[in-house]
C-alpha cells in the first residue's frame, strides 16, 4: 500500500466564499472537551520533536525511555512515542521520509496562538496524536501486514480514532476483517487516482463498514480536485485537501495536496466532537459528521452525502445528537484469508539427502519463509525477521541439502500476518 499524497505548490490559497469547514464557528462552541481522545495516524512516522506539536503527541506514560525493557508488558520495548512497524523498531521518526505523517499530525493538533507556524483544527490538550509508522521509503509504501499490526497496536494502546491516509487496488480480506472487528472509528483517504470507486475500488476506502468514513479532496473553489477519487456510495463526504499548509520534519512547514490532507481534517473533527460530548458514541460522531455536511451542487452524485465537512454545524448539533448509537455487526464470512501452505518432501540423489520445501498461498499474498534447526513456535520467528530465509525460486520452492538429522522447523507468513509452522524430524544423511 502507499500513502495518498502529492506535493502541492507553495502559494497562498484563498477559498471561495462559503467553502470552508466552519472552524471559527466550531471553536466558538468548543470548550476543549472533557474526554481524552487519542487519534492514531497509521502512516509514515511523525516528527514528534516539532515545536508546533509539543504536548500534542501521544506518549506511553507506562514505558521508561531507553531502559531496554518492555515496562508496560504490551510486547514492545521502549515504545514511548508509538512503534515503527515498517522497520520493526521504536523509532517512529526517521527523517524526511516522515513528512506525510507529520503533515497530517499538524492538521489535527498543531498549537494555535503560540506565535509560530500554523493552527491545527483541534485546540485542546485532551486530544493527542499517536505515531504508528507503517509506511516508509522514498515512495511511502508499506505491507498490509505492517498496517494490520499498526491498527492492532493503536487500538490496544488506547486510540479511539484511526486515520488511514493510504490505499491500494488490492483487496486483502485480512485488512477488512481487522477494521471490521475494531471498535475504533476509521477515517480513510479516498485516493488520488481521480477514479470512480464504484467502478475501480480502492482499499480500505471502498469498504462499506459502519465504523469507516471515506473522504474526498475538495478544492478551494468548491469542486473536487481532479486527482481525487469519488463515489456515489463509496465516498462519504469531501474536505479541503488542496494546497494545505502544515507541519513537516525539522520544524518546517509545507504545502501538500491530496486526499491524505483531507482525511485528517475529518479525523480532527471527529476527535473534537468525541472530546466535547462525553455521552456520544463513535457511531454518534459519525452520524453527526455526515448529517451536518454543507451541501454543494458540485458534489451531488460524487459523494454519498453530496456535501463537505461542516465542523461548525456538527458542533452546534452535537449535544442533541448524543443517542448512544452502535455499529451493526459486519458479516465477515465472505472475507477470509488463508495462511500459506508448507509442503515438505525428502529425496536422495548421488548419496546425498535433500529436502524440497514448497510454499503456496491460496490468496496470493505470500510474504516470506524461513527455517531453523530445532523445534520452535511461530513466535520464535518474529514475523519472519528471525530464522534462515528459505531461498525460494520463482515457483515458491527451495531444495536444501540435509547434512545433519534431527528436528527442523519451517515457517511461512503472508502479508496479512497469517503464519504457518511445520516441524519435522529429519534423518541424518547416509
Amino acid at each position: 500500500m502507499q500513502s495518498d499524497a502529492s506535493a502541492g505548490s507553495t502559494g497562498t490559497v484563498q477559498a471561495a466564499a462559503g467553502v470552508d469547514i466552519g472552524a471559527e464557528d466550531a471553536w466558538a462552541l468548543y470548550d476543549g472537551g472533557s474526554r481524552d481522545v487519542v487519534v492514531a495516524l497509521v502512516d509514515t512516522g511523525i516528527d514528534y520533536t516539532h515545536a508546533d506539536l509539543e504536548g500534542r503527541i501521544w506518549v506511553n506514560e507506562d514505558e521508561i525511555p531507553g531502559n531496554g525493557v518492555d515496562d508496560d508488558g504490551n510486547g514492545y520495548i521502549d515504545d514511548v512515542y508509538g512503534w515503527n512497524f515498517y522497520s520493526g523498531s521504536n523509532q517512529v521518526y526517521t527523517g524526511s521520509e516522515d513528512s506525510h505523517g507529520t503533515h497530517g499530525a499538524g492538521t489535527i493538533a498543531a498549537h494555535a496562538d503560540n506565535g509560530i507556524g500554523i493552527a491545527g483544527i483541534v485546540r485542546s490538550d485532551h486530544v493527542k496524536v499517536m505515531a504508528v509508522k507503517a509506511l516508509g521509503g522514498w515512495d511511502g509504501s508499506g505491507s498490509t501486514a505492517s498496517i494490520i499490526r499498526a491498527i492492532q497496536y493503536a487500538e490496544a494502546n488506547g486510540a479511539r480514532i484511526c486515520n488511514l491516509s493510504l490505499g491500494s487496488s488490492r483487496n486483502d480480506p485480512a485488512l477488512y476483517r481487522t477494521i471490521a472487528a475494531s471498535d475504533m472509528l476509521f477515517v480513510v483517504a479516498a485516493g488520488n487516482d481521480g477514479a470512480d470507486l464504484e467502478l475501480a475500488p480502492s482499499y480500505p476506502a471502498s469498504y462499506h463498514l459502519d465504523n469507516l468514513i471515506t473522504v474526498a479532496n475538495l478544492r478551494y473553489d468548491g469542486n473536487l480536485d481532479p486527482t481525487s477519487s469519488y463515489g456515489a456510495s463509496s465516498v462519504d463526504l469531501a474536505a479541503p485537501g488542496t494546497h494545505i499548509l502544515s507541519t513537516t520534519p525539522g520544524n518546517s512547514y509545507s504545502y501538500m495536496t491530496g486526499t491524505s490532507m483531507a482525511a485528517p481534517m475529518v479525523s480532527a473533527a471527529a476527535a473534537m466532537l468525541y472530546s466535547q460530548f462525553p455521552d456520544a458514541t463513535l457511531a454518534d460522531v459519525k452520524d453527526i459528521l455526515l448529517s451536518s455536511v454543507q451541501k454543494l451542487d458540485s458534489l451531488t452524485g460524487l459523494t454519498a452525502t453530496g456535501g463537505m465537512l461542516d465542523l461548525g454545524a456538527a458542533m452546534a448539533s452535537g449535544a442533541a445528537a448524543q443517542k448512544g448509537r452502535t455499529w451493526t455487526e459486519p458479516d465477515l464470512a465472505a472475507y477470509t484469508d488463508s495462511p500459506p501452505i508448507l509442503s515438505l518432501s525428502l529425496f536422495q540423489w548421488r548419496g546425498q539427502q535433500y529436502l524440497t520445501v514448497q510454499v503456496q498461498d491460496p490468496d496470493g499474498d505470500f510474504r516470506s519463509a524461513a527455517y531453523a534447526a530445532g523445534t520452535y513456535t511461530a513466535a520464535n520467528f518474529q514475523g519472519g525477521a528471525a530464522g534462515t530465509p528459505l531461498p525460494l525460486n520463482a515457483w515458491g520452492a527451495a531444495t536444501l541439502l540435509v547434512r545433519n538429522g534431527g528436528p527442523y522447523t519451517f515457517y511461512a507468513v503472508d502479508l496479512a500476518g497469517n503464519e504457518t509452522v511445520r516441524t519435522v524430524d529429519l534423518p541424518r544423511s547416509p
